[in-house]
């Protein structure tokens, strides 16, 4: 299954991307691969990510893991502006 993530960033497009992409391997144990990452055009604080993932339920427990929420919030992501779409084909 993908999911579509779509958030605002705190501390721009460029220090979220080289945070999310240094934690790469600890999603990959968790059986998440990164599709594609992006950032608007008229707004480069709101991002665009999509993941293969197992379940939503397993994004949602590695979100809540303390080791992998500290790198979220230090990655600048504003969580109350999250959203995550489950695609399906």
């Amino acid at each position: 299954m993908k999911i579509i993530g779509t958030f605002e960033v705190s501390k721009g497009y460029e220090h979220w991307k080289k945070t999310f992409m240094s934690h790469e391997p600890k999603r990959k144990e968790w059986g998440m691969e990164t599709v594609f990452t992006g950032m608007e055009a008229k707004n480069q604080n709101i991002v665009h990510v999509c993941l293969e993932v197992e379940s939503l339920e397993k994004v949602q427990e590695f979100m809540k893991d303390p080791e992998n929420a500290k790198v979220i919030e230090e990655a600048g992501v504003k969580i109350e502006t999250q959203i995550m779409i489950p695609i399906i084909e």
